[in-house]
C-alpha cells in the first residue's frame, strides 16, 4: 500500500511540473510523444504462427505477447472461440493445456503455445478464431485486454488421397428417353501431398441405366495429388427407370500397399419430363402403426397411416376414408351386398380427412384416434382404407387399401374360495378345496389346477381344458404331512388368454402341522398311572375299558375318525354336483 501511494504522488508530481514548465514556458514543445508511466500494463499481441490443421488431427498455435508498458501485467488469460459464435466447434483445445501467465514483466515478451484438435466433421475451409487476452495491473485490477481474428485453413488428411465427383455432364444435353447418351464425370483428388494409384471406377446403374460398353470398369493408373482427370461413360436408359440416380465405387492404392475405396450416388443431370415414369400415379398406404400391439375392447387406438404418392407426377385433392367391410347375402333366388357393421368410432372427428396435394415421390403420415365397441368379439378386423384423388389433369382416381386392427377381450378368473384347515397333525391328510369362476368376456383354455408344495399329495392335478365365459368349477385334493412345523404350499391356476400367453394364478397358504394327540386317560394302560396312581383301576363312565379293546381304540382315534367322516361326505356332494353338470351338458347338446 505505501508503495502505491507513492507512486501516486510520483505521478502526480509529474504531472503538476509538466504543466508549470509548459506554462511557464521553460519546456521546449516538440513533435516526440510523451510518455507519462503508469502502474497499468500494455499487452500486445506480437507473433503468431499455426500449424497446418487437418481434419480429424491436431495442430499447434503459437502466440507471443509483448508488454510494450514499464509496468509488470499479472494474471494474464487467453480464450478462444469461432467467429461469430459461442463455441470453438470444429476445434477443442487439448486436456491440460496451460492458457495463462501469471506475471510478464514491463517491456518483456512471452510466447505460449497452444495444442487444438479437429473434428472429423470440419468442413475444408478457412475458419476466423477469435483470440482474447486479459490482465491485470500491479493493483490486481482488471484493466487491460487484448485479442486478434486468426484464420485457421481446414484442409483433408494430407497423407491419404481424396477422390471425389466434382460434376457430371450429358451429351446430347437434351438426350431421347429411351435413347442412349454419354456421361462425363470430372473425378478430383483433393489431397495436397499424395497421389492415388491404379484407380477403379464401378458405374452401376441398377434398374435406371445401361452401360452399353463392354464393361462398367474404368482404370487410371495415376492420379495425381490436386489434379483431375475426366471419365466417361456410353448409357442407355432402361424401362424399369424410376430415377436418374447411378452408383459410383472408386478405389485406388496409394503409399506403396496402402488401399482404399469409396462409393457415390450420383443423380444425373437429367430433365424431369425425361424420366421413365409411367402416365398414372398411384396413391397407397405405405404402411401404419397402431398404438398397442393388442387393443382392449372399451379403450381407444390411434391408427396412423403413411399416404404415398409412388409416381414422380404429383396428385392433388386427396380424400382418405375409413369404410366398412361389405357382406354378400345370397338367397334362393337373388345375391345381395350389403355394408356390415363396425366396431370403432372416430373420436373428436370423422371417419375422412382431406389433403390438398402430395408432391411426387413423397409420404404424408396421417393419424386418427378410434374408439373400440366394449362388446365387441375378440378378434382381428379388417378395416378399408378409401382413396381418392387427382391426377395432374384432373381425371379422378381410387383405390382401397385394408388394414387390420385386432381387438381382444379381457381375461378375469375369480377365486371365489380356498379352503384349507389352520391346523393339521402329522401322518393325518388335509383337504384342500377350491372354488373357481370365469367371469371374463373369454374363454380360458387348457385351464389346469395343481397343488404344489413340499409334501405328499394326492389329486394333486385337475384339467378342466376350455373354461367358457360364467363356468364354475371345484378342485379338490389332499396332503399328508411328514414332519411338524409350518407347512407351506399353494394351489396355482393355469390357463392360456386369448393373446396365446400363458397364465398362472398362485394362491399360497400356510398350515401349522402339530404332532398326534396323545391317548386319553386309561388308553392302553399308559394313562392309567398318572398323578402317582390317582384314578387307577377306577371305571370310566361305569366300567372299566380292558386294555387293547375296541371301546379303548375308538377312544384314541375319535378326531381321526370325524375328519375322515368329513371328507367323505364333502367329496360325495361335489361327486353328484359333477356328474348332474355333466348331465346337463350332455342334455344341452
Amino acid at each position: 500500500m505505501k508503495k502505491d501511494k507513492k507512486m501516486f504522488f510520483r505521478y502526480v508530481a509529474t504531472v503538476v511540473l509538466t504543466i508549470s514548465l509548459l506554462t511557464l514556458g521553460l519546456m521546449p514543445v516538440s513533435a516526440a510523444t510523451i510518455q507519462i508511466d503508469t502502474i497499468d500494463p500494455i499487452l500486445v499481441i506480437d507473433k503468431v504462427s499455426v500449424d497446418p490443421a487437418v481434419a480429424g488431427g491436431d495442430f499447434t498455435l503459437g502466440i507471443s505477447v509483448r508488454n510494450i508498458a514499464n509496468n509488470p501485467g499479472f494474471d494474464l488469460a487467453f480464450s478462444f472461440k469461432i467467429k461469430d459464435t459461442d463455441s470453438l466447434d470444429p476445434f477443442s483445445l487439448a486436456a491440460n493445456q496451460v492458457t495463462t501467465i501469471d506475471q510478464l514483466d514491463g517491456n518483456a515478451t512471452r510466447t505460449m503455445f497452444f495444442t487444438f484438435s479437429v473434428a472429423k466433421e470440419a468442413q475444408n475451409k478457412n475458419y476466423d478464431m477469435v483470440v482474447s487476452l486479459t490482465g491485470k495491473n500491479a493493483s490486481f485490477q482488471q484493466v487491460v485486454s487484448s485479442g486478434t481474428v486468426l484464420t485457421i485453413p481446414v484442409t483433408y488428411d494430407q497423407t491419404k488421397p481424396v477422390l471425389i465427383i466434382n460434376s457430371a455432364d450429358i451429351s446430347p444435353i437434351n438426350p431421347d428417353p429411351s435413347g442412349e447418351f454419354d456421361v462425363h464425370f470430372n473425378l478430383g483428388n483433393l489431397s495436397k501431398t499424395t497421389d492415388a494409384r491404379n484407380v477403379v471406377m464401378l458405374l452401376d446403374g441398377a434398374d435406371n441405366f445401361e452401360v452399353k460398353e463392354i464393361s462398367n470398369k474404368k482404370n487410371i493408373m495415376k492420379l495425381e495429388k490436386g489434379t483431375s482427370t475426366v471419365v466417361s461413360y456410353h448409357l442407355q436408359s432402361k424401362d424399369t427407370r424410376i430415377d436418374n440416380t447411378i452408383k459410383l465405387k472408386i478405389s485406388f492404392d496409394y503409399l506403396g500397399s496402402e488401399s482404399s475405396s469409396v462409393e457415390e450416388i450420383i443423380n444425373l443431370p437429367l430433365s424431369w419430363e425425361e424420366a421413365g415414369i409411367g402416365t398414372t400415379p398411384w396413391v397407397i398406404v405405405n404402411k401404419y402403426t397402431l398404438s398397442d400391439e393388442q387393443i382392449l375392447a372399451g379403450n381407444t387406438v390411434a391408427l396412423r397411416l403413411f399416404i404415398e404418392n409412388t409416381n414422380q407426377r404429383p396428385v392433388k385433392n386427396v380424400k382418405i376414408s375409413l369404410g366398412v367391410i361389405k357382406i354378400e347375402e345370397t338367397s334362393s333366388t337373388t345375391t345381395t351386398q350389403t355394408t356390415g357393421g363396425t366396431v370403432f368410432s372416430p373420436v373428436n372427428s370423422s371417419n375422412s380427412f382431406y389433403i390438398d396435394n402430395i408432391p411426387g415421390k413423397t409420404v404424408i403420415e396421417k393419424a386418427i384416434d378410434l374408439y373400440v365397441d366394449p362388446n365387441a368379439s375378440a378378434k382381428t378386423y379388417i378395416v378399408p382404407v378409401e382413396i381418392k384423388y387427382e391426377d395432374r389433369g384432373g381425371k379422378v382416381l381410387e383405390c382401397e387399401e385394408l388394414v387390420n386392427i385386432p381387438v381382444t377381450q379381457e381375461c378375469k378368473l375369480n377365486v371365489l374360495s380356498l379352503q384349507v384347515p389352520q391346523e393339521g397333525f402329522v401322518g393325518q391328510p388335509v383337504q384342500v378345496l377350491a372354488e373357481f369362476v370365469n367371469v371374463g368376456k373369454v374363454s380360458l383354455g387348457n385351464f389346469m389346477v395343481r397343488l404344489d408344495g413340499e409334501f405328499q399329495k394326492e389329486n394333486s392335478t385337475y384339467y378342466v381344458g376350455n373354461l367358457d365365459m360364467g363356468y364354475n368349477d371345484f378342485f379338490q385334493a389332499m396332503l399328508i404331512p411328514e414332519k411338524e412345523g409350518a407347512l407351506d404350499g399353494k394351489v396355482v391356476f393355469s390357463y392360456i388368454d386369448n393373446n396365446n400367453k400363458d397364465i398362472e394364478v398362485e394362491h399360497p397358504f400356510s398350515i401349522d402341522i402339530q404332532s398326534m394327540p396323545v391317548a386319553m386317560p386309561g388308553s392302553e394302560g399308559e394313562m392309567g398311572e398318572i398323578g402317582n396312581g390317582i384314578n387307577s383301576g377306577k371305571s370310566f363312565n361305569g366300567r372299566v375299558p380292558q386294555s387293547g379293546g375296541f371301546f379303548s381304540s375308538l377312544l384314541s382315534n375319535w378326531l381321526t375318525l370325524l375328519l375322515s367322516l368329513v371328507i367323505l361326505v364333502e367329496g360325495f356332494f361335489i361327486w353328484r354336483i359333477r356328474r348332474n353338470r355333466r348331465g346337463e351338458e350332455f342334455l344341452d347338446e
